[in-house]
């Protein structure tokens, strides 16, 4: 086996971990570059801007890469309008919204929480947080589900990707307010989910349907998302203090 066999592939590409790790390169370099343009021209950094700033440096990266490594556009990373991408993304967006609402089903049956009446944020916030919901769970899917998960796959096989791929899902919310190693476990469960849910349909429609939607079910039934407060509604879900197993606490569900 000769040297470069080590960095190259048959056809002259370079193996897919080298690229994954130079997709994870140029994505700290775009991060970086983003973040100290944001902090010299803002003096306090939003949470949407911290959303924007995410979401803009995941797409350069992974537009860079497809362009440049792959020579295919960049919805071959499994955005394209074709196909059934409208049946996975609606599949998705039903399954997220049943699972919340059946587990505030169980958790209200039981008795483990109550629901109050709360100062609420204007409608128009709430309407606002539609786009961020958006842009967030594409770009969490992208970034997980999407290139280096992809060479993942391609370099090793499905098994091992979608383990890597979802511990890192976890450990990425390890730091929410509110984390503990139970929500850090369903965290990384979910990232099997949506692992499970590209590799079924070679597309990210699936898993970004569901993501959004979970994401957005939970503030509407006054939920935590994830250990944050997004938006307030005129109810809020009150947890007891026992079965967090079943509810999450202040983490959420």
């Amino acid at each position: 086996m000769q040297t470069t066999d080590y960095f190259l592939l048959a056809d002259g590409r370079l193996r897919a971990g080298w690229r994954m790790a130079l997709f994870l390169a140029f994505f700290a370099i775009f991060s970086m570059a983003i973040d100290m343009g944001i902090s010299i021209t803002s003096a306090e950094i939003s949470f949407t801007t911290q959303i924007i700033s995410f979401a803009t440096a995941t797409a350069a990266t992974t537009w860079f890469v497809m362009r440049f490594f792959e020579q295919q556009p960049v919805w071959a990373v499994g955005i394209a309008l074709q196909g059934s991408w409208r049946r996975h993304a609606l599949t998705g967006m039903i399954g997220g919204v049943c699972g919340v609402a059946f587990i505030t089903l169980i958790a209200w049956a039981t008795g483990t929480v109550e629901f109050q009446s709360a100062e609420s944020s204007p409608a128009g916030t709430l309407l606002f947080m539609i786009p961020l919901f958006v842009i967030s769970a594409t770009t969490e899917e992208l970034l997980f589900r999407g290139y280096p998960f992809q060479r993942l796959v391609e370099g090793t096989n499905g098994l091992v990707a979608i383990v890597v791929a979802s511990l890192l899902f976890g450990y990425l919310h390890s730091n929410n307010p509110h984390a503990t190693d139970l929500s850090m476990l369903n965290t990384v469960l979910a990232g099997v989910l949506f692992s499970v849910g590209y590799l079924k349909t070679s597309a990210l429609w699936l898993p970004m349907g569901f993501h959004f939607s979970w994401n957005w079910m939970l503030t509407v039934f006054g939920w935590p998302v994830s250990g944050l407060e997004l938006a307030r509604m005129p109810w809020q879900v009150e947890a007891a203090q026992n079965s967090v197993w079943l509810h999450g606490g202040d983490y959420g569900p």
